[in-house]
């Protein structure tokens, strides 16, 4: 197993450059945002390439774990701009997940030198520095950096340190082995739950979250990535306790409100659900599931008037969805709307085929 890749802070700054936020959320299971992200940036980099389109689209097919795909991608921004150090670092840890370890040490060297002494990123740059320093059995020169990076954060001590007598033992697969038994720091934990997340070990991956929360109760991120592995493995109950609980924190991400609200559905517990998503559709406003989901706890309370702005906005921003189509066929006819509904039928009926 190797470790999972998550940079808040440069996730942060992409999202601001337009990446949409569905593509950096905790979870990776919305395969189809990853995908139109995907697209759309491969059709910026051919109408309008730049450093940064190329670096979006290769973060892109690295959320997806398509590292083969995405290191032309980031080559392709260095290229146009080689002192994009952030390039550089995706660059090298993709060459690093395909084991690709002297280019990924020769990435990461570069990008070493490039980057700011005090910029936030220097923590994972010098953590992915180290590891593949030490997978090419240069542990001495990797263990300079893992203790450059523990003395900023002494929190990682206990599993640097297993770290470095692994790879002091030449044993990759001791390394492998480190997050399993020894990442005890919540960041750790959380880190090792979205690999485990990744390996399809959704069991432990909880296990994993679980223990995030309970070393720091008070910190968002683990709680949504709980929850949503809860949802998924059908235990609506757990996942909603968990989910209404990171939703009430200060800095919980939007999808927390969503994925609460979901749970409640699957609760029939629908007033409950109709805050949680109207709270997400507010926070989250060009996803259209969330207006769709708002539109059938309308419809299950019985209330397809309410349901029909919720519908129409679901198919605004969905207009081929056949789901949204059907939801507001339903609530138009329900609502006693039939022109509506004749004229959303005829919009069906003249969509172009889609290339």
């Amino acid at each position: 197993m190797q470790p999972l890749l998550i940079l808040p802070w440069l996730a942060a700054g992409l999202a601001a450059q337009t990446l949409p936020p569905s593509a950096l959320a905790p979870q990776t299971g919305q395969a189809r945002d990853f995908l139109a992200a995907e697209a759309a940036y491969e059709k910026e980099t051919q109408l309008r390439p730049s450093p940064l389109a190329w670096q979006r689209l290769g973060l892109s097919r690295h959320l997806q774990n398509k590292f083969d795909s995405a290191i032309p991608a980031f080559r392709s921004a260095i290229q146009l701009d080689p002192a994009l150090w952030t390039s550089h670092l995706f660059l090298g840890i993709c060459l690093y997940r395909t084991n690709r370890f002297e280019e990924a040490e020769s990435s990461l060297q570069i990008a070493n030198r490039l980057a700011p002494p005090r910029d936030p990123g220097r923590d994972d740059l010098e953590f992915w520095l180290g590891a593949t320093l030490v997978a090419r059995r240069n542990p001495l020169a990797g263990l300079q950096f893992l203790e450059r990076l523990l003395t900023r954060n002494p929190k990682h001590t206990g599993a640097l340190e297993l770290a470095t007598r692994a790879y002091a033992e030449a044993s990759i697969a001791l390394w492998n082995d480190v997050a399993e038994r020894d990442f005890e720091s919540p960041a750790g934990w959380e880190v090792h739950g979205h690999a485990l997340q990744s390996e399809g070990n959704a069991s432990k991956a909880i296990e994993a979250f679980r223990r995030s929360r309970q070393l720091a109760p008070h910190r968002p991120g683990p709680g949504l990535a709980l929850g949503f592995l809860l949802l998924r493995e059908g235990k609506p109950q757990e996942a909603f306790t968990v989910l209404a609980a990171e939703a009430k924190l200060p800095a919980s991400a939007p999808e927390a409100r969503f994925y609460a609200g979901l749970a409640a559905m699957q609760l029939k517990n629908y007033p409950a659900a109709i805050p949680l998503l109207r709270a997400a559709a507010k926070n989250r406003p060009a996803n259209p599931e969330i207006p769709l989901a708002l539109a059938q706890v309308y419809l299950a309370l019985a209330q397809p008037t309410a349901a029909v702005p919720a519908a129409q906005r679901a198919v605004a921003l969905a207009p081929r969805s056949p789901a949204a189509h059907e939801i507001l066929l339903a609530v138009l006819e329900l609502a006693g709307l039939s022109p509506a509904a004749a004229q959303e039928r005829l919009r069906w009926q003249s969509l172009p085929p889609q290339p």
